[in-house]
């Protein structure tokens, strides 16, 4: 995926980050004719905070911030087409800039819950 796409989801959730973040963790997980985003954020404590729970984020305002990032992230996965498109998308990135994004390319479409449960196993704790 183009740097530029990284940049651009960045730029959108930043605004809803909280004063002092240390930690942005994003997820996106498509399965086959949905997806889940979520974003956490850490602000030295090592307690992430789920984006529904920070100040200022209003439920609507973030279904339609995840509407304006499929739309990239959509596009993205159609240009690599079906066979190579990934399924799980984790971009983290620190407040010094520092940004890593995983992808994966298992289909969850049986469980995605219990994946994502996993998911933040792996990356909250």
């Amino acid at each position: 995926m183009e740097e530029r796409v990284y940049q651009d989801i960045f730029n959108k959730l930043i605004d809803y980050l909280p004063a002092g973040w240390k930690n942005m963790i994003f997820f996106a997980g498509y399965t086959n004719g949905s997806y889940s985003m979520k974003f956490y954020s850490e602000n030295g404590d090592k307690k992430y905070t789920d984006c529904f729970s920070m100040p200022g984020a209003s439920k609507a305002a973030l279904i339609k911030l995840f509407m304006s990032i499929d739309k990239e992230l959509s596009k993205q996965r159609k240009e690599l087409g079906e066979n190579k498109a990934w399924t799980i998308f984790t971009m983290k990135v620190d407040s010094d800039g520092h940004m890593k994004t995983i992808y994966e390319y298992d289909d969850h479409s049986e469980d995605m819950v219990a994946y994502e449960s996993a998911w933040k196993k792996k990356y909250l704790i």
